[in-house]
């Protein structure tokens, strides 16, 4: 049991299979990477918030090594294994740090091939659970409400920051964060907490850049939006039907003209274009005697990757490890000149549009 005030590393999705577990593979990483990758599971304790609990993934860059590779859950019994090694030895050298919020539903690890590829750019990328929010939480009956998830998911990403960036958490061990590059970003409504944070009324002068993936932000306040003062990107997909581009980026984009703003567009992605949902999709069929309801749940969202079901699935996610890791480096100035290079040969792509840089 942890004491209110104790960060620590736990055992969680990330251990070394059973002999009677299932275990898939994802493949290889879905953009050549720059280094190898690490993973740790933690858990955090917010005092000041009833003993709130936050379950945690970080990736983060790492030297090669024959550590296992992580093995992420999908139901219980069933999981994959990607390119991140567990408790691989860091790099010795400060990297940038980006919080990353999952969507309504989602989970820390619904996004695993996003961010192992962000941490072979060199991004320290830590990921919590939401609670009341996760896709148990729905499951059971006890998500929480609009007003009350809002409050929680702004309240995890500060308390986040100030664990990560003021306490020296021990799960950090060895991984050196460059406190003058932190970013936060998400997907749906992971992309309405990173915005809502940089739209604060004190904004937090740590966060140096937010990005929303398909993000939901029809229900934020003209008020925050224009208030936000740090680099933006918005990532369009046109086939989304759960944040339609004309109820969310559009009214964003007309608002956040008062900060270095840049939206990205793209013709073949829906809501789920940033997700593992492509992934599972092409892993259920491996998997005997899969629950009828686990089945029909996942072939729901399978227009959600492109927009169109059976489209390869691999890049669109690897598209949004591109765009989103360039934009960081520019945002950030992590040679900027290059990442604007990068999002440049992106923009010349038929059925993708960026503006703003």
């Amino acid at each position: 049991v942890c004491s209110p005030d104790v960060a620590t590393t736990v055992p969680s999705m990330n251990t070394t299979p059973a002999s009677n577990r299932v275990v898939l593979e994802a493949g290889g990483p879905l953009v050549a990477p720059r280094h190898a990758v690490g993973t740790r599971s933690a858990v955090v304790v917010d005092p000041a918030r009833d003993d709130r609990v936050l379950a945690l993934e970080v990736w983060y860059p790492a030297q090669a090594c024959d550590a296992p590779l992580a093995v992420y859950d999908i139901l219980p019994g069933v999981g994959f294994t990607a390119s991140a090694r567990v408790d691989a030895p860091p790099l010795d050298a400060p990297a940038p740090l980006l919080v990353w919020s999952h969507g309504r539903t989602g989970t820390r690890s619904a996004y695993v091939m996003l961010c192992e590829g962000l941490a072979a750019r060199g991004y320290v990328v830590v990921a919590p659970d939401h609670p009341g929010d996760t896709l148990t939480d729905w499951m059971l009956g006890v998500a929480a409400d609009d007003p009350t998830n809002n409050d929680n998911r702004v309240g995890d990403a500060q308390h986040l920051l100030d664990v990560l960036l003021a306490d020296a958490p021990a799960f950090l061990d060895g991984i050196e964060l460059d406190a003058d590059r932190v970013a936060l970003a998400g997907h749906s409504y992971g992309g309405w907490t990173a915005l809502a944070v940089a739209g604060l009324a004190e904004p937090d002068p740590r966060v140096r850049a937010v990005a929303g993936l398909q993000s939901l932000t029809s229900t934020l306040g003209r008020d925050v939006l224009e208030r936000i003062s740090v680099p933006t990107l918005l990532l369009v997909g046109q086939c989304d039907t759960t944040t339609p581009p004309a109820t969310n980026a559009d009214r964003a984009a007309h608002l956040l003209r008062g900060t270095e703003f840049v939206r990205v567009d793209l013709d073949a992605a829906g809501h789920q274009a940033c997700s593992d949902v492509g992934l599972y999709l092409e892993l259920a069929p491996q998997v005997a005697d899969l629950p009828d309801v686990v089945v029909e749940y996942v072939q729901s969202m399978a227009d959600g990757v492109t927009g169109t079901a059976g489209d390869p699935w691999r890049p669109t996610v690897a598209l949004h490890v591109q765009v989103l890791g360039a934009w960081l480096d520019h945002a950030l100035g992590r040679d900027p000149d290059a990442a604007r290079a990068e999002l440049q040969g992106v923009a010349a792509t038929p059925g993708i549009r960026v503006s703003g840089l």
